[in-house]
This record gives C-alpha cells, sequence and structure tokens, in this order.
C-alpha cells in the first residue's frame, strides 16, 4: 500500500505546480509558490526508491526516484523555495514560476528519453517567459537570446530523440545507453545530445546569455539560473550519453581541451576586471568547464569514469547548491549596499537634480539663442533693405544731375553758335 502511495505522489510531485499555474484555481490559496513545492520536499524525505509507469502518456513515460535522482531533488527544492522568497512576483510572472518548477520537477523524475526531453521543453519555455516578465531591456536582450539557443538545442536533442527510437524500443535511460554504446549511428548521436545539453547549461563558448542575466536579472531569476537550465543540462548530459561504456580519445580530447579552456576564461576573468556581482556567473561558467573536462576524461577512461560514478550527482548536486549560495549572498550585498549607505542615496538625488536642472537650463539657454539669432536676422534684413533703398535713390539722382548738366552744355553751345552765326 506504502509504495502505491509513494508512486502517486511521484505524479503528484508534477501535477501540483501545473495545478496551481491556473491563475483561477490559485487565487484563494496563500503562498502558492511556496505550497507548490510541498510534495517535493516530502518525496526528499522518502529513502526508498520509487517508480511509476504511465504507458498511456507520451508513448510510455517512466517517473522515478532513486538515490540519484534524490540528490538532484534536493537541490531543486532548496533552490526553488529560496527563489520564491527572495523577491515577490506578480500574479502573471508566478504563472510561468509553477510551469517552469512543474518542468523541472517532472524532468527530475523522468526515467525515460521522451518525458524527459517533454519536461525540460516546458521547462525552458517556461523560463522564458519568466525572464521576460518585469524584466528590463538587457534581460530581455539576453532572453532573446537564449530562447534562440534553446530552439536549436531542441531540435538537436529531438534528432538524438529519433536516433534512440532507431536504435532501441525501450527508451529508458540505461537501456539507452546501452543500446548506442553498439549501435553505428553513436558518434552522431552522441555530439546531437552532448551539443542541445552545451546550449541548454550555456557552457563556454555559448555562455553569453548565462552571464548577461547574472548582470542585469534580478535575484530570484539568478538562482533560478543555477538550478533551471544549468544544472538540469549537466543532468541530461549524464543521463542521455552513453558514457563509460566506450573510448573515444579524438572527441575526449576535444572535449577536455573545451572544458579546460572554459575554467581559464571563466578564472582569467575573475582576476581582471569582473566586479563581485558577477561573481557566480563567471564561477557557473568555471564549473561547467570543470563538468566538461570531466567528460572529456570519461572519454579517454571509461574505467575512471566507472570508478568514480557514484559522486557524479552529489558532486552535482553540492556544486548547485554552492552557486546558489554564492549568488544569494553576493545578491543580498549588492541590495543592502545600494538601500542601507544615505550618502549614496544622497549623490545619486543631487545627481538627478543636477541632471535635470541642467536640462531646464540648457533648454532655456537654447530658447534664448534661438531669439537672439532670430532679432539679429531681421535686423541685419532690415539694414539691408533700407541700404538698398538708398542706395537705388542716390542713383536716381546721379542720373538726373547728369542729364541736367548735358543739357546746359547742350544750350549754351546753341547760344554760342547763334551768336556766331550772326
Amino acid at each position: 500500500m506504502s509504495e502505491k502511495i509513494y508512486a502517486i505522489t511521484l505524479l503528484f510531485v508534477v501535477l501540483w505546480p501545473l495545478f496551481l499555474a491556473v491563475p483561477m484555481l490559485r487565487a484563494r490559496l496563500p503562498w502558492p509558490r511556496h505550497l507548490a513545492i510541498i510534495p517535493a520536499a516530502v518525496l526528499t524525505l522518502i529513502f526508498q526508491d520509487v517508480s511509476l509507469d504511465l504507458d498511456w502518456l507520451l508513448l510510455g513515460t517512466r517517473f522515478a526516484i532513486d538515490a540519484n535522482a534524490r540528490w538532484i531533488l534536493t537541490m531543486s527544492v532548496a533552490i526553488w523555495l529560496t527563489a520564491a522568497t527572495v523577491n515577490p512576483v506578480s500574479n502573471r510572472a508566478t504563472t510561468f514560476f509553477l510551469l517552469t518548477m512543474a518542468g523541472n520537477l517532472g524532468a527530475v523524475l523522468a526515467a525515460d528519453l521522451v518525458g524527459f526531453f517533454c519536461f525540460s521543453t516546458i521547462m525552458g519555455y517556461g523560463f522564458y517567459g519568466l525572464l521576460i516578465q518585469g524584466g528590463n531591456m538587457a534581460v530581455r536582450r539576453s532572453g532573446r537570446l537564449y530562447i534562440i539557443f534553446l530552439v536549436a538545442a531542441d531540435l538537436a536533442l529531438f534528432e538524438a530523440l529519433l536516433l534512440a527510437a532507431f536504435a532501441t524500443e525501450d527508451l529508458r535511460f540505461v537501456s539507452v545507453q546501452q543500446a548506442m554504446a553498439g549501435s553505428a549511428t553513436t558518434s552522431l548521436y552522441f555530439w546531437m545530445a552532448l551539443t542541445a545539453f552545451v546550449l541548454r547549461a550555456g557552457i563556454w563558448p555559448f555562455h553569453l546569455w548565462l552571464t548577461s542575466l547574472f548582470k542585469s536579472a534580478s535575484l530570484s531569476i539568478c538562482l533560478l539560473l543555477v538550478g533551471v537550465p544549468v544544472a538540469m543540462g549537466l543532468v541530461g548530459a549524464l543521463r542521455w550519453l552513453p558514457l563509460g561504456l566506450s573510448a573515444s580519445v579524438g572527441p575526449g580530447l576535444v572535449i577536455l581541451i573545451i572544458g579546460i579552456t572554459a575554467i581559464m576564461y571563466a578564472v582569467l576573468r575573475l582576476v581582471s576586471r569582473s566586479t563581485l556581482r558577477m561573481l557566480p556567473g563567471w564561477s557557473t561558467v568555471a564549473a561547467t568547464g570543470l563538468f566538461i573536462a570531466a567528460l572529456g576524461v570519461g572519454l579517454i577512461q571509461p574505467a575512471v569514469w566507472l570508478q568514480y560514478a557514484y559522486l557524479q550527482y552529489p558532486l552535482l548536486a553540492g556544486m548547485g547548491i554552492l552557486l546558489a549560495v554564492m549568488t544569494l549572498i553576493v545578491g543580498r550585498s549588492q541590495d543592502r549596499h545600494s538601500d542601507d549607505d544615505p550618502a549614496m542615496d544622497r549623490v545619486e538625488a543631487l545627481s538627478r537634480e543636477v541632471a535635470q536642472r541642467g536640462g531646464v537650463m540648457l533648454r532655456w539657454s537654447q530658447n534664448r539663442l534661438h531669439q537672439i539669432r532670430c532679432f539679429w536676422l531681421a535686423l541685419w534684413l532690415k539694414t539691408v533693405q533700407q541700404a538698398s533703398v538708398v542706395i537705388d535713390r542716390l542713383r536716381t539722382v546721379n542720373v538726373v544731375s547728369q542729364w541736367t548738366a548735358s543739357i546746359t552744355v547742350f544750350v549754351l553751345i546753341g547760344l554760342a553758335l547763334a551768336w556766331l552765326a550772326r
């Protein structure tokens, strides 16, 4: 009887946030974001492996929780509870918040490729909706870049899913890993799935949207960055890729070099010109680079990967919680510095007042200069007009005087000729 109750709890963990995501259904409930995570928090306290098969859902869906999934679920519960507490959000943003939570928890509990793909897709697009609700222009620009990478990742992951479906009818993670390890399309499947999860997790060199959001987004969004796209991208790589089953030295070396390069790049940015606010962002880039380097080592030496396989999920969960704690401490210190410093508040208020008064003075000066310019222009045109009238009159007088002199000369010549003719 208890196993059936635990199995129903698995389904309720996903359905309860979806139920509360409908605004009319949560209208009379207090703290809906905190209530939505309660079933998942209860499930983390059940130290028993439970599974639930739903053959009628998505061509056969299986939910399961074991020791590995419990580590990731515990990390997700801690991050979601913290994110629901630190920043209040609007009613519309709460819908996307709960949709993202449902997709995240469903991806954690999914035990097959189809379920993980569908719930991670809900999680990704719900997170995009959460980003653009109330975000500034910088957050929206980063969100556009994120959605581009997300669409490309979903296309690549869907192609990998089709390759796995052609190789085996059993799409559970363990079966797919074993089937793809000896398949003719192993290389294509591996690179398709790895590219998808690299894009989803914002791993270097596709980290631009990730670091931009750490720089400009709110504290709750920065917390969810660690638990939603980054952590689930790394979890998906562990579950989808056939690691530890065969050696691939060439691809392993390439992946190892990329991971080391990502670590060095993040460390250089941290020690060179990075601000305190960007400490969690570049630390996340370094942590994902370390994960990629470990994948490269696992491809080169499968025996080493299998030897330390029991540490994969605990280390991943610990890394997520550590990055979330770092993000929370840095975000709180930034808020305290901006809120509790009256001198800085006075300086900012004075600068705004100076800028406002300076704008008023500038407009007044521009108006005065325009009036002075118009006055002098009108005066100049009037002067030129009067000068032209005087010149015309002078020309008229000059012509008349010339004609008077000529007539006088002709008269004198005529009198002289008449006197001589006599």
